[in-house]
């Protein structure tokens, strides 16, 4: 009996972990009438392969790329998939608050056998496709 009634717990307490996870990854966006999600303050998973918009502040100066920085620190890059150029007007960007729309998705470099400790490896980032990406100054 007493086994049972761990493992109903334990089910509870996953299902409670799950909804709130799924609920937080969700808050402070919101949608448009043409479908695009505002992403205000925080990218997620919950919002990866869909239609959105960040703003925050511009850079060329990233590891992985161009990117955008959102007010609470995170990292939205901008990757270019084939032959994609970062001249003007973006250099007149550099520093400045912009929005960005695209479709969002996520690097996750899959595990390998045993990791040579002394080799670097890119860790995981959210990032928009540069040729498909809008990018336009924006107001605080």
């Amino acid at each position: 009996m007493a086994g049972h009634f761990s493992k109903d717990i334990r089910a509870a307490a996953f299902l409670w972990i799950t909804i709130l996870a799924l609920g937080s990854g969700c808050r402070d966006h919101r949608s448009t009438p043409d479908g695009v999600v505002v992403a205000r303050n925080e990218v997620s998973h919950a919002l990866i392969g869909k239609q959105i918009t960040i703003h925050g502040k511009f850079s060329l100066l990233g590891k992985v790329g161009p990117y955008v920085v959102l007010d609470n620190q995170q990292v939205v890059y901008l990757v270019s998939m084939g032959s994609f150029t970062w001249g003007a007007p973006y250099s007149e960007m550099e520093g400045k608050r912009v929005a960005a729309s695209g479709v969002l998705r996520f690097f996750h470099l899959p595990d390998t056998a045993p990791a040579d400790q002394a080799k670097a490896v890119p860790p995981d980032y959210f990032y928009f496709e540069a040729e498909t990406t809008q990018l336009r100054l924006s107001s605080p």
